[in-house]
């Protein structure tokens, strides 16, 4: 049976063991541990060695992190109010309108947006 990443992060707030660790993600347990002041440092650590074997870092952090409740919610970043309309105007990528609107002015939004209106609403 696959464990889900999130019942790692689980495991290790509960001191649950955890005898599966071959879908082990360590990035997305660092990254949830990341967001708690009393966990980030152990977080960090483990950021510094992702050549350790899963299992090790796994034990690492079941050993370094007190047991207790932690509930966070993941940055999501910011999205540009005009990021569609630009990503379907040029057919582009996020990465690319992002670049796109470093540059567009608001006459060149407001005229991107004209031609894209095709009213109906």
């Amino acid at each position: 049976m696959a464990v889900n990443p999130f019942d790692y992060v689980k495991s290790i707030n509960e001191k649950r063991p955890i005898d599966n660790h071959s879908s082990y993600t360590p990035f997305l347990s660092n990254r949830a541990f990341s967001y708690n002041l009393d966990t980030i440092l152990a977080a960090n650590e483990m950021n510094k060695y992702p050549d350790l074997p899963p299992e090790v870092q796994f034990a690492f952090m079941n050993e370094a992190i007190r047991k207790g409740r932690r509930y966070s919610a993941w940055y999501k970043g910011e999205i540009h109010p005009n990021l569609e309309i630009v990503m379907q105007f040029f057919n582009c990528s996020q990465q690319k309108a992002l670049q796109a609107l470093q540059v567009l002015t608001q006459e060149n939004l407001r005229e991107i947006k004209q031609r894209m209106d095709t009213g109906g609403r």
